[in-house]
């Protein structure tokens, strides 16, 4: 497996695509770190988005990020298993001002494991 971490800068009340499983890829998300570069503060939503079900999973609904702080979590032995085309999305409200780094680790897989 390789560890490879992504970040972006948040575009507050829009929707972000942070990660997308690439294809013939498989992956554990391990780590999530959610900046509030805000005065105020502000709320911060996030997704696992499962391509096979073709279904978004709430894991951060709405929290309350205090200004100036940050939410981590992961890490230790728990993770979310990605499959290829699983995406990690996140959206923060508007007037907001975010980023957030996630890190993953992928392993090459023989064959893609699903096609439209």
């Amino acid at each position: 497996m390789r560890s490879l971490s992504v970040g972006k800068n948040l575009v507050a009340n829009t929707k972000t695509t942070v990660f997308t499983t690439p294809t013939r890829q498989v992956g554990r998300w391990l780590l999530a770190h959610i900046s509030n570069h805000t005065g105020n503060n502000k709320a911060v939503s996030m997704w696992w988005y499962d391509k096979s079900e073709n279904t978004e999973v709430v894991v951060i609904d709405q929290y309350a990020l205090d200004a100036k702080k940050t939410l981590q979590f992961g890490g230790g032995n728990i993770y979310v298993a990605l499959e290829e085309g699983d995406e990690i999305r996140i959206t923060s409200e508007t007037g907001s001002t975010m980023s957030i780094i996630v890190t993953i680790e992928l392993d090459a897989t023989s064959a893609v494991q699903y096609s439209n």
